[in-house]
């Protein structure tokens, strides 16, 4: 399956992937630069930063001049703590409530334990969306929406106000003109009907079943801007949560928070990941240098990706040393089809699996990931690698 659109550099002219070169005639899954000069042409990588998917290198001359290793526009950290205090282990029952992380951020809910359950299975809530809520943030203009700035979309469970648990909030960012459900103008079907565009209602809706609830900004440039919109999405759902007049008010645990990005989205999952609000972090088929990594990450590639090649996830995944990594490739997955395999397919599942683990200390699933023969170890669709801390 053929896929559609990729950005290369923050705060750059954007560039079309399509067929394994991109506008500049970079070759197919070539890194480009991110750095002050601007977009790197030819698949130069900038000194000091890496493109999508590319391992750092030095000495690459950008498009608009000397890149000088800046990390792109954008970037800007997040106030608040990492959590330390959470939900009990998984299966338990007791009632949660009043956590207080470690730099500060604070839970006001009060829930049971989430029991665990199959991450490659629909989860056990009903999901709703609340549609184009939020506050208006992106870039302008909007590489689709040109001069209007866009909302959020957030998928969670449909019963969020009574279902007795603290919800972990999960913020989503897209690739390069996509978003979750809307379709842009240029959006192309192709004779099989696989949307090229507006894509990720796979992901968002599974992770939303397991009990996430799911901040997707609608903006198609989420690498880009300041502060991004997914830091603005997730400042957003924090106030949310502690707004009498909010659905979301008292039933989400603003201490257990995660983000996930495909493609751009990746990036700007990578941007933003000293964030000290995050305690979990996973990318999808794009990559960028990372500084102030306090979270386990989880690294996914397609094996069949020629858009953004393994190789260069993988350069990033080793620079991860001090915390839990985990590197893992679909190995018959291209840039974009990895979303259709369904809830057992790879992406969705580890995805659920990682951030259950992590965000709801679902124990019972550590297997996905953890030991000599974890489950994705030794998973014939996939190969996988563990760094170090990796332990059971």
């Amino acid at each position: 399956m053929k896929h559609w659109m990729l950005v290369l550099g923050v705060g750059a002219s954007m560039a079309a992937c399509g067929n394994g070169s991109n506008a500049d005639g970079a070759s197919s899954g070539g890194s480009v630069g991110v750095g002050s000069g601007g977009l790197a042409s030819g698949g130069a990588v900038s000194a000091g930063g890496t493109g999508v998917g590319g391992g750092a290198s030095s000495g690459g001359s950008s498009a608009g001049g000397s890149s000088s290793g800046g990390v792109g526009s954008g970037a800007t950290g997040g106030t608040g703590g990492a959590a330390t205090g959470g939900q009990p282990g998984s299966g338990g029952s007791a009632e949660t409530g009043g956590a207080t992380g470690s730099g500060g951020l604070s839970s006001s809910c009060v829930g049971d334990a989430f029991p665990t359950a199959n991450p490659t299975m629909a989860g056990p809530f009903s999901v709703t969306a609340d549609k184009n809520v939020g506050p208006l943030a992106g870039v302008v203009p909007d590489p689709i929406y040109g001069d209007e700035q866009q909302r959020y979309n957030v998928y969670r469970p449909s019963d969020v106000a009574s279902s007795g648990y603290c919800h972990p909030i999960l913020i989503w960012a897209n690739g390069y003109k996509d978003n979750p459900e809307q379709k842009p103008p240029d959006c192309v079907v192709d004779s099989g009907s696989n949307q090229w565009c507006g894509q990720y209602g796979p992901m968002v809706n599974h992770l939303a079943s397991h009990g996430f609830v799911v901040v997707a900004s609608l903006s198609t440039a989420t690498a880009e801007g300041d502060p991004l919109p997914t830091t603005a999405g997730l400042d957003w759902i924090l106030e949310q949560a502690e707004d009498p007049s909010s659905p979301y008010y008292h039933h989400l645990d603003t201490t257990k928070i995660g983000q996930l990005g495909h493609s751009y989205g990746a990036m700007s999952t990578c941007i933003t990941a000293s964030d000290p609000r995050f305690s979990a972090l996973a990318t999808i088929c794009g990559t960028r240098a990372l500084e102030g990594v306090h979270t386990p990450m989880l690294f996914f590639c397609g094996g069949n990706d020629t858009t953004v090649e393994c190789d260069g996830v993988h350069d990033v995944f080793e620079t991860v040393t001090d915390q839990p990594a985990f590197f893992l490739n679909e190995l018959n997955s291209d840039h974009g089809s990895w979303v259709y395999q369904g809830a057992g397919g790879v992406s969705l599942s580890s995805a659920a699996a990682w951030f259950r683990v992590h965000l709801m200390d679902d124990t019972a699933n550590r297997h996905f990931f953890y030991g000599d023969n974890c489950d994705f170890c030794t998973d014939s669709r996939a190969q996988a690698e563990q760094n170090s801390l990796m332990v059971p």
